[in-house]
């Protein structure tokens, strides 16, 4: 049964916003997928995409570093690989694997407790991720859901504060919403999906947090968990998450990382044209209509 999410109030600098989030039964996407196995490599395709994705960023400056992961869950296959298996910080995707082993402990949270988690995953609200990383064990959350779902390239922040320092690749973050479309309960995967699925144009934070995927796959339907922020020097910005068209599902996960001194909207116009370049490889080759 789809969830019924009610009012958020979200508290950020300098006030109080409410974000009233409403699913009803009909109203929300089934993400069920079958890949709940290792995808099959289909290592070379898309090389024109991997070229033009890496000259978005590197025509920039600024020390640009990409890395990044396509899965097609229908015929469970990578469709596009770049580096897949390198950690990159997830700033607020890690909010996915507080998600998770709440729960884990707690089954689907209802009234308060699911605003609360609503607001983590669809508003990126950072003040009820450190309370519940706080609450769940901190560097523990990341080693539990590690060892559960098979995240090898996976690992806590060197700093136990520090939950946007953790640290995924592209190809485990593609594990997360591999798992979450396939092995979790239909109420579970609803819960999730339809906070990713309602993620509003403007984060808790003020962020303009559609970058990436909702302006590469216009049209789509989708259910995203960005991450944005700095860390150990660097700015950090990566967008994931599953994106429906007509005829296919894809899991997506482009991540970078570049010198802290570029402009923050020079970055995410960036990245989201190198997600565009994997979008237009699709269509190009029959996976997108």
């Amino acid at each position: 049964m789809k969830m019924l999410v009610g009012l958020a109030a979200l508290a950020v600098a300098g006030g109080l916003v409410a974000a009233i989030c409403l699913a009803a039964d009909s109203g929300g996407t089934d993400w069920q997928a079958a890949c709940g196995t290792a995808p099959a490599s289909t290592a070379g395709k898309h090389p024109g995409a991997v070229a033009d994705a890496r000259k978005a960023l590197l025509s920039n400056g600024n020390d640009p570093r990409l890395e990044m992961e396509v899965v097609d869950l229908d015929a469970c296959a990578v469709e596009v690989g770049w580096k897949a298996d390198q950690p990159q910080p997830t700033a607020s995707v890690v909010k996915l694997l507080i998600a998770l082993d709440l729960l884990d402990r707690s089954g689907v949270p209802e009234d308060s407790e699911a605003d609360a988690v609503h607001a983590m995953l669809a508003a990126s609200d950072d003040r009820v991720a450190s309370r519940f990383w706080q609450q769940l064990g901190g560097p523990a959350i990341v080693r539990r859901q590690a060892g559960k779902l098979g995240l090898t390239h996976t690992s806590p922040p060197d700093d136990p504060g520090q939950w946007g320092s953790t640290k995924m690749s592209p190809e485990d973050v593609v594990t997360v919403y591999r798992h979450i479309t396939s092995a979790r309960s239909a109420d579970e995967r609803d819960f999730l999906t339809e906070a990713l699925e309602s993620a509003p144009l403007t984060a808790a934070d003020g962020f303009d947090q559609h970058f990436g995927i909702p302006r590469a796959f216009p049209g789509a339907t989708w259910a995203i968990k960005q991450g944005w922020g700095t860390s150990e020097g660097r700015r950090v910005l990566n967008t994931t998450g599953l994106v429906r068209t007509g005829s296919r599902t894809f899991a997506v996960a482009v991540m970078s990382t570049w010198d802290d001194s570029i402009d923050v909207g020079t970055a995410t116009k960036a990245l989201t044209t190198a997600t565009g370049a994997l979008k237009d490889s699709l269509v190009a080759n029959g996976k997108l209509t």
